[in-house]
């Protein structure tokens, strides 16, 4: 059984300003700073057997706040960057809405935002993440941190929750979701949700 903690980045000042950040490498902010040290605070009785981040600098530094001290050192994946908001990029929600009005009649994240990233290719690089992860440690306890639109979508899709449905999990700033992997039914993971927010 592997214990799966995935973790929302900490904030910056786009997520201040309600600012799409899609792979944009934005630092985190003086709160963000603040709170990724609150979360390796309320995270420092918690063993991980390994964390692993996104390798934009929001997510690096909050998973370098949780791995100070323990010894660790971070495996930095791509795939768990967040999902690509191509044009929409540096917008609020509200802009693209006003100039992309088609994109929000059905769920835009199905295609996605204009020259950027759709669901299913999201889904396909976050598993295959995360997979690689829980093959590693089938018996251990992973911390991921990541971002909220990856982390949503993997959520949705690890506890089978078809694509097509607008499901989104919320994910605020430095916080996250527990759930164990309990094994395998085939092709498909055992999953059961501990929490989600804390």
């Amino acid at each position: 059984m592997t214990l799966l903690y995935l973790i929302r980045h900490a904030r910056t000042g786009w997520n201040l300003d309600e600012r799409i950040q899609g792979w944009v490498d934005i630092p985190l902010d003086e709160v963000g700073r603040q709170q990724a040290e609150a979360l390796a605070e309320r995270l420092s009785d918690t063993y991980f057997d390994a964390i692993y981040s996104s390798p934009l600098l929001r997510a690096r530094q909050t998973a370098e706040a949780l791995a100070a001290g323990r010894g660790l050192e971070l495996q930095l994946d791509e795939r768990l960057r967040e999902r690509n908001l191509g044009e929409w990029t540096g917008l609020t929600f509200d802009e693209a809405r006003l100039r992309w009005p088609e994109r929000f009649e059905s769920d835009w994240r199905i295609p996605g935002a204009p020259g950027g990233e759709d669901h299913a290719t999201l889904i396909a690089r976050a598993a295959a993440a995360l997979d690689a992860g829980l093959a590693a440690y089938s018996d251990g306890t992973l911390a991921v941190v990541s971002h909220g639109g990856t982390l949503s979508a993997y959520l949705a899709h690890v506890l089978g929750i078809p694509m097509e449905r607008p499901v989104s999990f919320s994910f605020h700033n430095a916080t996250y979701a527990r759930l164990t992997i309990l094994g395998a039914d085939g092709a498909v993971p055992v999953v059961r949700l501990l929490s989600l927010g804390e």
